[in-house]
C-alpha cells in the first residue's frame, strides 16, 4: 500500500502538468485555424475562427484603419500612406496574441496566441463596398496596396497556408453574410437584409429566379445544392447614402434630415427628411437606384443614351429586386440594423441629444433605414434583428467549398473594364 500512493500521485502529476512519465513533454493537438479580417468602409477587424469539431469558435481581435482610406483621401490618409495602413494591418497579427488595451475595465479584444494553439489552414483579407469605391478611383493605387498585402501576409504566417487578398464582390459579400445569420439547426428559409457604410446587400434564397440573372447562383449549403439571389447596392450604405441619393449631392445630410432640424422647424415632419431621400428613379417605384455600380453594356438608341457609345458602360444604374422576394416569410436585418433604437428619431431629429451617435447624420439615419425596408417592401413584422460577422460565413464557404458549383465567377459590377487582377 505505501508503494501504491506515490506511483498514484505520480501519475496525477504527470497529467495535471501535462508531461509524460518518461519526462518527454506530451504534444496537445492544434485545432484548424482560419485567419479572416474584415476591411471594410469604416476599418480593418481581425478576425480567427478555430474549428473544434464542427464548430467554430470565433476569437475577435483588433480594428485598424481601412484600406481604403488612403486610396480615397479620407480621415486625413493620402496615397502615401499605404506602406503605414499595410503595416499596422499585419502587425495586428502580433497584437492579437495578448490582450488588448483595457477600455472602461475591460480589454479591447481577448488575446489569442494563434501561432502555438493553431494550425493555420488560411489567412485572408476580403474587402468590401468601400475598397470597391477606392478601385475605381485609383486602380492603381489599389493594386499596389493588394500586392504588397499579399505579399507580406505569405511571408507572416508561411509558405503552407492558403494566403487570398481581394475585393469580395456584392454577390459574395451577401452570401457570406446570410450564411453567418444560419441558426444552429442550419435553417435556409430566410431573406437577409444588411446595411453597412457604403453599401446594402439583399439575399435570399430563390428556386423560381432566373439562372441568366447574374445575381443568381447555386451553392453548397450544408451539403446541398440552394440556388440565392444576392445583390449589393454600391452607394446605398448608411454613410454614403446622403451624397448618393439626394441631387444635388449634398454633404453630410439634406437640410430637412439635420440634426435636431425639428428642435428648431416646429413645423418638421418625418416625411419632410423621407421625400428628399430619392432611392427610386422617378416613375419606377420598383427599380432601386444603384449609385455606384455600372450598368450594363449600353445598346444602341437605349432611352436616356444620347452620346455615350455603343458597348459603353456608365457609373450609376438601377436594380430591380425579383417578385420572388414576396414569397419569404422570415427576415433577418443585420449592419446597421442592429443599432437602430425605436427613440432615435425623437433624440437626434427633434432634439439634440448628446446620446446621438455621429451627429452630422444622427436624424438621417434612422428615416432612412425605415424607408429603405419600406422601399424593398418588407413588412417590419416578418423582421427580427441579429448581430454576426459576415466573415463567419466566409469561413464556412471555405470549409464546404460552397461556390464550387458556381459555373462563372461573381462579376465585379463595380468596375467598367471587370475585376481589378492582382
Amino acid at each position: 500500500m505505501l508503494q501504491v500512493i506515490p506511483y498514484l500521485a505520480r501519475i496525477f502529476f504527470c497529467i495535471s502538468t501535462l508531461i509524460s512519465c518518461t519526462g518527454v513533454p506530451v504534444v496537445t493537438a492544434k485545432n484548424v485555424c482560419h485567419i479572416i479580417y474584415d476591411a471594410g468602409s469604416s476599418g480593418t477587424r481581425l478576425f480567427i475562427y478555430e474549428q473544434t469539431g464542427t464548430n467554430l469558435i470565433t476569437h475577435s481581435g483588433p480594428k485598424v484603419g481601412a484600406l481604403a482610406d488612403p486610396l480615397r483621401g479620407v480621415t486625413d490618409s493620402h496615397i502615401t500612406d499605404i506602406d503605414s495602413i499595410v503595416g499596422r494591418v499585419i502587425s495586428s497579427l502580433d497584437l492579437m496574441r495578448r490582450d488588448g488595451e483595457r477600455y472602461n475595465g475591460e480589454p479591447e479584444w481577448l488575446g489569442f496566441d494563434w501561432v502555438n494553439q493553431c494550425n493555420i489552414a488560411s489567412a485572408k483579407i476580403y474587402a468590401t463596398a468601400g475598397m470597391r469605391i477606392a478601385e475605381q478611383s485609383n486602380p492603381e493605387g489599389s493594386l499596389a496596396m493588394w500586392q504588397a498585402l499579399g505579399l507580406k501576409l505569405a511571408a507572416k504566417v508561411g509558405p503552407e497556408v492558403l494566403v487570398e487578398t481581394k475585393t469580395i464582390s456584392g454577390f459574395e459579400e451577401g452570401l457570406f453574410a446570410w450564411l453567418s445569420l444560419q441558426d444552429t439547426g442550419g435553417t435556409t428559409d430566410f431573406g437577409m437584409v444588411e446595411m453597412g457604410g457604403a453599401s446594402s446587400q439583399v439575399t435570399f434564397p430563390c428556386p423560381d429566379c432566373s439562372p441568366t440573372n447574374d445575381a443568381v447562383k447555386k451553392v453548397r449549403v450544408n451539403g446541398k445544392p440552394i440556388q440565392i439571389y444576392s445583390y449589393s447596392y454600391l452607394g446605398l450604405g448608411q454613410d454614403e447614402a446622403p451624397k448618393s441619393l439626394t441631387f444635388p449631392a449634398i454633404d453630410p445630410v439634406p437640410p430637412n434630415c439635420a440634426f435636431g432640424v425639428g428642435d428648431g422647424l416646429k413645423d418638421w415632419s418625418v416625411a419632410r427628411c423621407a421625400d428628399e431621400i430619392l432611392l427610386t428613379v422617378k416613375g419606377a417605384s420598383s427599380a432601386l437606384k444603384d449609385p455606384y455600380n455600372y450598368s450594363s453594356s449600353i445598346t444602341q438608341g437605349a432611352k436616356g443614351t444620347d452620346g455615350i457609345k455603343e458597348g459603353q458602360k456608365i457609373r450609376g444604374t438601377t436594380n430591380t429586386l425579383p417578385n420572388s422576394l414576396k414569397n419569404i416569410s422570415k427576415w433577418t436585418l443585420t449592419g446597421a440594423f442592429n443599432y437602430r433604437k425605436e427613440t432615435d428619431i425623437n433624440e437626434c431629429c427633434f432634439n439634440k441629444s448628446s446620446a446621438c451617435y455621429k451627429p452630422q447624420s444622427a436624424c438621417f439615419t434612422p428615416i432612412y433605414l425605415d424607408k429603405y425596408l419600406q422601399t424593398l417592401d418588407i413588412p417590419l413584422a416578418r423582421t427580427t434583428t441579429k448581430e454576426e460577422s459576415w466573415t463567419r460565413g466566409a469561413v464556412q464557404c471555405e470549409i464546404e467549398n460552397c461556390l464550387a458549383e458556381v459555373a462563372t465567377p461573381p462579376v465585379c459590377r463595380w468596375m467598367a473594364s471587370g475585376c481589378l487582377q492582382h
